[in-house]
């Protein structure tokens, strides 16, 4: 039971969103409490960097950037063996960000947006350039991500989040290394609903996310509460919005909020109020958790359909991909089989302090599709990316080593830890843990691993599933330590009490372990149901029991699960 909510929206300002990401390091950026606050680190050989800023030609408006906010001695900071890594665009740099902002100088902005600025040019710990080239994202010390790409056609130069331009790379200064941009990039300080109301081009969209609630929601970007432990508890909000403009909404004959209602109503068959409509409607145009059109619609395999869950309860929408499409405002259609959307791709994949926004083609009513098959990955929670360092969540690519985080405190998993707990000391209860180049066919390349012992139970509920027909099919990793489970040479393999809904006629038992077909290490597939039918389309509670005496015995025990494939039956 949480003791404290403290919301943290706009209206604190981002100030306090700054403040909040430099509290996790107390010393990091907090000039009031630097012991060293009039002093400046330097060697005979080196400055710190903003000193080394100074000192060279070709930056004077980046330090004068630092002096106006305030920032000057932050970035020359070095207690407690601090090091920065500092992504500083050149004067032309600055000047060109000065034009794409609408203003003229540096002193046009305001100070908290000029620190702002700093903060997300600035990472913590300094990064040699060999492990730079090696790096797919970093964050930042406004808790963003900046995703990293090396440019193949220019030998040391690399772009951050497809805008700044790296032309030098790992300048040394006394306290970290000095990262050149020829292009700076853009801040993140707009949440979801700040970018919705930007241009003034979204006003029947804004007034019915204001009427839902929901413009309160995709304000917040951080809310901070205290756990029964009196422990602080921080969790990041993200979203996806599928935002509709006044002029596709004018196209669809919609040119108004009200009329907006009475079309709803006029399309209902199901005898909702006005206010359920409107609610259903908002809600599914928005998903709770940031994805961009790539994600929503990237699949292994070509001319695919994915589900989506939405926020409106038991509503899903699809996104269908056509690999033989020449433009890419036909690469993804939402709802292709109803009345369908296409991405505006000039103002999609538009990224917020909180989430991504995506403008539509369509209006894109409410619509229950055919059966479609969705791939359940076991990570894919908001509750679960809050637990994980930003830089290893659901990476692109396999990571170069396993990076494990404890995620048993998410709020999607519901479990209890077996009587006699469990012997495996190289994972805690639940962890989520990426996957390395010898698992490269794991989804998302990570999977979530339970530790939970003999007679341990867990739960989560699925993505929203249409009514149906579906062979259900689990995708496990293999590592050597399993292969007592395979062979069932230790306890009878991992058997498990699996069930949907906690129904009897859901519910099977199954040991998915011994289903592997080699020694190797790897990922396989293990069929649960060959038939299960669900009569209406809804999300589900799955769990499973642990009935292997093993789970509490055998120190190399685990159940390491990627994701569940849900395959429509005719």
């Amino acid at each position: 039971m949480n003791i404290i909510s403290n919301i943290t929206r706009k209206t604190i300002g981002v100030a306090a969103i700054a403040m909040l990401f430099a509290a996790c390091d107390k010393d990091v950026f907090d000039i009031n409490t630097d012991p060293f606050k009039d002093e400046v680190y330097s060697t005979t050989l080196l400055s710190p960097i903003a000193s080394f800023l100074a000192e060279q030609e070709g930056y004077g408006e980046y330090v004068k950037l630092l002096n106006y906010s305030n920032m000057f001695n932050a970035l020359n900071q070095s207690s407690s063996g601090t090091s920065f890594t500092a992504f500083v665009p050149n004067d032309e740099a600055m000047r060109e960000f000065y034009r794409r902002r609408g203003v003229d100088s540096l002193e046009q902005l305001s100070k908290e947006y000029a620190r702002q600025f700093v903060l997300y040019h600035t990472v913590k710990d300094s990064i040699l350039p060999e492990s730079f080239v090696q790096k797919k994202s970093v964050q930042n010390l406004s808790g963003d991500v900046i995703n990293i790409r090396i440019d193949s056609l220019n030998a040391g130069q690399a772009i951050l989040n497809d805008e700044g331009r790296v032309v030098e790379m790992g300048l040394s200064a006394y306290n970290g290394k000095v990262y050149v941009l020829s292009s700076a990039m853009t801040p993140l300080v707009e949440t979801v609903y700040d970018r919705v109301m930007e241009g003034g081009q979204s006003t029947i969209m804004a007034e019915a996310l204001r009427q839902t609630g929901w413009s309160d929601k995709l304000s917040v970007v951080v809310d901070t509460t205290v756990n029964e432990s009196r422990e602080k508890v921080i969790t990041h909000y993200y979203y996806t919005l599928l935002n509709v403009t006044d002029a596709t909404f004018a196209k669809a004959g919609i040119s108004s909020f009200d009329q907006l209602k009475s079309t709803l109503r006029s399309n209902d068959n199901n005898g909702l109020s006005e206010d359920s409509l409107l609610r259903e409607y908002v809600g599914y145009h928005i998903l709770a958790n940031q994805y961009s059109t790539d994600d929503l619609g990237a699949m292994m395999g070509s001319d695919v359909t994915r589900i989506w869950s939405s926020s409106a309860m038991n509503q899903v929408f699809t996104v269908s991909y056509d690999s033989l499409a020449t433009q890419v405002a036909d690469k993804y259609v939402l709802n292709a089989s109803g009345v369908s959307a296409k991405f505006v791709p000039s103002a999609s994949n538009v990224l917020a302090k909180n989430g991504y926004i995506h403008q539509l083609d369509g209006w894109l009513p409410v619509w229950e599709p055919e059966q479609t098959a969705v791939l359940w990955d076991l990570a894919d929670y908001t509750e679960v990316k809050n637990l994980v360092d930003a830089e290893f969540y659901q990476p692109s690519e396999p990571t170069a080593s396993e990076q494990r985080f404890r995620i048993a405190t998410a709020s999607c998993f519901e479990y209890e830890m077996g009587e006699a707990g469990s012997k495996n000391r190289n994972y805690s209860d639940i962890d989520y843990v990426t996957c390395r180049s010898n698992m490269k066919n794991a989804h998302n390349n990570d999977r979530v691993v339970f530790n939970i012992g003999y007679m341990g139970k867990a739960s989560m509920r699925t993505p929203t599933i249409v009514r149906g027909k579906y062979k259900v099919e689990l995708t496990i990793i293999f590592m050597t330590g399993n292969n007592f489970m395979r062979q069932q040479s230790d306890g009878n393999g991992g058997m498990l009490k699996m069930a949907f809904d906690d129904k009897e006629e859901y519910t099977i038992f199954t040991a998915p372990y011994t289903k592997v077909t080699s020694a190797l290490p790897g990922v396989y597939t293990s069929t649960l149901y060959e038939e299960i039918e669900f009569p209406e389309t809804a999300s589900h509670n799955f769990s499973f029991i642990v009935l292997d005496p093993a789970a509490s015995t055998n120190s190399n025990f685990s159940l390491q699960f990627d994701c569940i494939k849900f395959t429509p039956i005719d």
